[in-house]
Formats: structure tokens, C-alpha cells, sequence
């Protein structure tokens, strides 16, 4: 890319926690286009990334920044510094990678980078490389922190468990978990259950029509009104090891790993759990029994045979997990049907999911050749027989992933990787 020949650009801004010394989003994009207007450069786009971490989150993986890869008719990007791109050389070098693919450069408002020269981009690289140093340095200094806190027992933010609640610390600074009076009790009932055989979905159908007040939620529920109880809250309420008094430790667990190690928690210079007797409702022998009941039990509906709800078979073993990269099992979430992970449990409701697929598959594949046919007939003649469906599907069908997303009630298509077989096409 050569500056002097560059017409039409796009801004590009990332933030992931708003602090006071953050410069933020509308600030970064101010400097963009002062910066596009000085070089009588056009803005044809902007693409935002809020709330996004660059350690956590490649910059392809992104919406924001995946959506600038669609757009056309761009030859820069302007960023407001390197590290508002990637935190790691090699993301920063794969995003730049990406563009040079296009015949666009990378230009930072506050960094002077030049990727035309060799000099300049080995000037772009060093960048690259001290915003990745400061990240491992912010990441250090926050585990010490929480490692001294973890000492200290007190408490180091985050979800407060259910049937707790933290309360200032009146034996020295900072604040400390206590029991919650009006929630506790329905914790240790949910406990009681699970040890005599409940199981998952039991107890959540047993706290709904109790009328057990669900967990306080940082973000406000989709549906205020709806009280229901769901087999994953209650499943992680079973697993948390506070009900015997330990505290969750395990700074090395993948993000991606939603599903975290009961016995991962605070350990003595012994390797003994760390137990405080003021915050446990069951002894460690009786949690440790409790996991391994709940590990018998991988089905998440977990229920009798003859009480199972029946779900369709269209998509069984066709999704994998992204993250995991095994099938997606088909079940049910409050009587909806769902695919979900057996390792980090991820779910997706199947609704939504099963129309969409359906539609694409039908607007890009309908003409495509199919057992002596094409797919739209083929899928007029299988009707309502779901595994002639299926079959169908998979006859065009190379990759169908996962993507770990927000669960609720709207289906989020980003949440997919989708790849048709490659078109045939006729010979002669």
C-alpha cells in the first residue's frame, strides 16, 4: 500500500473494559476521521468492537473486525494504535496479513507506522510486541492480586454464589462471602434432593413450582416474568465447591473451558483443600460423593427413558463444537429442544436453528445435483421424515461449528460456521 494513493478508508476500534483512563470507542473513531480529513482521505465505514478483549479474542474472530473484512472498496485501515488491533504479534500479523490479501494497509492515528517499507514494518512488529509485554503484565499483576485477596480469604469479585452474598470485611479491608439467610436454605434443599436421587431437572421443576427466588443476575433477564428454573443453574449450583466450604482457584483453566473442575480450588502448602467451616452446608466427603453422582449422569435431561421428551433427529451428530470439537448432542432447555456440548455445555436452541439452515440450504443448494434430482425435490419428497431430511443436508453439508455465544432467546447466525460441499459441476 502506498499512503500517497490511498482514497477511501475505513476506521477500526476496539475496547474491552471502559475504565477512566480508557480512550474510548467515540474517541478513538474522533481521531480516525481527524486523522482520514487531514489526507483528504473518504470514510466509507467504521466497525467497533466494544467490550471485547484483544487477549481473549483474535481479531478474526471478531464481529467488528470480520465485518470490515466483508466491506469493500477500502484501501486502509486507520486504528487509533496497535494494541487497539491485536495484543499478540502474531494476531497483529495475521490481521495484517488479511488485508495485504486485499491490497489495503494499516495506519495508527498515535503510532507512526509505515507497513510500505521493510523498516517500517519491522518498527510495526516492535509495536506489536511491547503492547504484547504490557498485557502479560497487566495479566501478572492482576493474578497477584487475586492470589493475595485468595490468602487473605477474602472475597475477589464476580458471581457471588447462590444462597451468598459478600458483605464488607469487619476483621480487616476489602469484603468477604457470608451466607445469604433468605437463599441458603433453598440451596441446601436443592442439595438434599440431589443426594437422596434427584435429579437435575427434578430440582429445577421442584424450585420452580416452589417458587425459589432465582440467582440476582448482573444483566437484567430477557423476560423478567419468567421465574422458570433451568437444569444448567441448578447443575452449577451442585458443583460449586463453596456448599463445602472451599473457594474456586484455577488461574491456568482455558476461558473456553466453561465447564470448571469442582476440585480446582484454594489448596494449603500440603495440597489439602482450604475449607472455611463458616460458609459449608455438606462435609467434603459428601461433595466429593455428590460429583461423582452428577458425573454418572451425562445426559442433561437425566430423567427416566419413558419421561424423556423426543427430539428431532435431523441434526444428530452433523454440529461440532468449536471449542471442543466433538458432536453436539440434541436434548431439551425448559422444553425447548437444544443441541448442546457434553464437555463445556454450551447450548443452542434448535428452533431458529433448524428454519435457518433449511432456508440456506434450500436458497444456495436447491438447484445442486442430489440422488439423481436436485435438493429442492429432494427435500419436497422427504416431507416430514426427518432423516431422509437429514440425509439431504449432509448430501451438501462439509462444516457445520459451533461458536461459543450469549444463550437466550435470539438465535445469533455469527454464532455458526457454515461450508457447503464444493459444487460439482457437469462434465463435458
Amino acid at each position: 500500500m502506498n499512503l500517497n494513493q490511498v482514497q477511501r478508508c475505513v476506521l477500526y476500534a476496539r475496547l474491552s473494559v471502559t475504565k477512566e483512563e480508557s480512550v474510548s470507542i467515540a474517541r478513538q473513531l474522533e481521531s480516525g476521521r481527524k486523522y482520514a480529513e487531514a489526507r483528504g482521505w473518504e470514510v466509507v465505514g467504521e466497525f467497533v468492537d466494544d467490550g471485547v478483549s484483544a487477549m481473549a479474542n483474535r481479531p478474526e474472530d471478531r464481529k467488528g473486525w470480520a465485518a470490515l473484512l466483508a466491506a469493500d472498496d477500502f484501501d486502509a485501515v486507520v486504528i487509533w494504535k496497535v494494541d487497539r488491533l491485536a495484543r499478540r504479534v502474531l494476531d497483529f500479523l495475521h490481521a495484517d496479513e488479511s488485508l495485504q490479501a486485499r491490497r489495503a494497509g494499516l495506519v495508527a492515528v498515535e503510532d507512526p507506522i509505515d507497513m510500505t517499507s521493510p523498516q517500517g514494518r519491522a518498527f510495526a512488529v516492535m509495536l506489536a510486541v511491547f503492547g504484547e509485554m504490557e498485557a502479560e503484565g497487566i495479566r501478572a499483576r492482576v493474578r497477584a492480586a487475586r492470589a493475595h485477596l485468595i490468602k487473605d480469604g477474602r472475597f475477589v469479585g464476580g458471581g457471588i454464589p447462590y444462597g451468598y452474598r459478600s458483605t464488607q470485611n469487619l476483621d480487616g479491608p476489602g469484603r468477604i462471602l457470608t451466607k445469604d439467610a433468605e437463599r441458603i436454605r433453598w440451596l441446601g434443599e436443592a442439595v438434599r434432593l440431589a443426594q437422596q436421587g434427584g435429579t437435575v431437572n427434578a430440582i429445577a421443576i421442584w424450585l420452580t413450582d416452589q417458587g425459589a427466588p432465582l440467582p440476582v443476575r448482573r444483566k437484567p433477564r430477557i423476560d423478567p416474568e419468567n421465574t422458570a428454573w433451568n437444569r444448567q443453574t441448578v447443575e452449577q449450583l451442585l458443583r460449586n465447591p463453596v456448599l463445602a466450604g472451599m473457594t474456586p482457584h484455577n488461574p491456568g483453566r482455558a476461558k473456553s473451558d466453561k465447564r470448571a473442575d469442582p476440585f480446582a480450588v484454594v489448596r494449603d502448602e500440603h495440597g489439602a483443600p482450604v475449607i472455611d467451616e463458616s460458609l459449608a452446608i455438606i462435609t467434603f466427603e459428601e461433595f466429593v460423593q455428590l460429583q461423582r453422582t452428577l458425573d454418572t449422569r451425562d445426559s442433561p435431561q437425566a430423567r427416566k427413558r419413558t419421561e424423556r421428551q423426543t427430539t428431532s433427529p435431523f441434526l444428530s451428530r452433523v454440529a461440532l463444537c468449536d471449542d471442543c470439537d466433538v458432536f453436539l448432542y440434541r436434548g431439551t432447555n425448559q422444553k425447548q429442544p437444544v443441541l448442546y456440548c457434553p464437555k463445556c455445555r454450551q447450548t443452542l436452541g434448535r428452533v431458529r436453528l433448524d428454519l435457518y439452515l433449511t432456508g440456506r440450504l434450500l436458497a444456495e443448494r436447491g438447484t445442486e445435483s442430489c440422488a439423481g434430482s436436485t435438493v429442492r425435490e429432494r427435500w419436497k419428497l422427504a416431507g416430514d421424515d426427518e432423516m431422509a431430511r437429514r440425509a439431504v443436508l449432509m448430501s451438501q453439508l462439509d462444516i457445520l461449528r459451533v461458536r461459543r455465544g450469549v444463550v437466550g432467546r435470539y438465535f445469533d447466525a455469527d454464532r455458526l460456521v457454515l461450508q457447503w460441499r464444493p459444487t460439482t459441476v457437469p462434465a463435458g
